[in-house]
């Protein structure tokens, strides 16, 4: 008899279920998916704060201190950007500055000061066109000053660009594989308790994401915390029963 009911508890219509081998699959790939992730968005991260801080500042010259949001305020100019297409804050300021003058408007303003010198060599105003050559002088040195910005910001805008071209479809990849993953995992019916705690630990891994991009989870079609809530459900009739 004793060994008749040691191997009915042996026997497998008696052993506990086992848990879904697909799904326990899924979980233990999960980490290594996140971590592509993560790897992949830091990257990304990086390089953006490192073109930021590596942004040029326009010359004084060329600036007004902003007054106000960018947003909600007008003010004349165009807003001062970071290499990265952000609004520049400098430090100490409230509000990004604006641009007011240009290597452009510059040139036209040497063009306009030379007209005055010439008529005023013709007319022998000599106070005129010592002033006109002055000016000009002047404003040769912020042409220069103004343009060597303009050609550096250029090349600022362009390195942040194709470094932006190179690591956002690598971090845009990565995060698509792991929100296709849960959506697996998620899909995968869990056989046990073990299977519903497997799929609330990935949910917690997509909530803890560095960046908020949870909607693409909803783009796909996919509720996962309706079938979290699915499964409970499951489970509770399952004991009830």
């Amino acid at each position: 008899m004793a060994a008749a009911s040691t191997a009915a508890v042996a026997s497998p219509a008696c052993a506990a279920p086992a848990e879904n081998p697909k799904l326990i699959e899924l979980a233990d790939a999960l980490p290594a998916v996140a971590e592509a992730y993560h790897t992949a968005y830091r990257a990304y991260e990086e390089m953006h704060e490192r073109h930021k801080a590596a942004t040029p500042l326009a010359p004084d010259e060329m600036t007004d201190i902003g007054i106000g949001c960018p947003r909600t305020t007008s003010q004349p100019g165009e807003v001062e950007m970071n290499a990265t297409l952000g609004y520049l804050y400098r430090k100490g300021e409230k509000f990004p500055r604006r641009i007011v003058r240009n290597s452009w408007q510059v040139r036209c303003e040497i063009d306009d000061y030379r007209r005055i010198k010439r008529q005023a060599k013709k007319t022998g105003d000599v106070a005129e066109y010592l002033r006109a050559e002055e000016t000009i002088v002047g404003l040769k040195a912020q042409l220069a000053e103004i343009e060597a910005y303009e050609e550096a910001y250029r090349a600022a805008r362009a390195a942040a660009h194709d470094d932006h071209e190179r690591l956002y479809p690598i971090r845009e990849q990565a995060l698509h594989a792991l929100a296709d993953h849960i959506s697996a995992l998620m899909a995968e019916p869990d056989w046990t308790m073990e299977g519903l705690m497997i799929k609330a630990e990935a949910l917690i891994v997509w909530n803890h994401l560095d960046r908020k991009e949870k909607i693409y989870g909803h783009l796909l079609g996919a509720d996962w915390h309706a079938s979290i809530a699915k499964s409970i459900l499951h489970h509770a009739e399952a004991g009830a029963a």
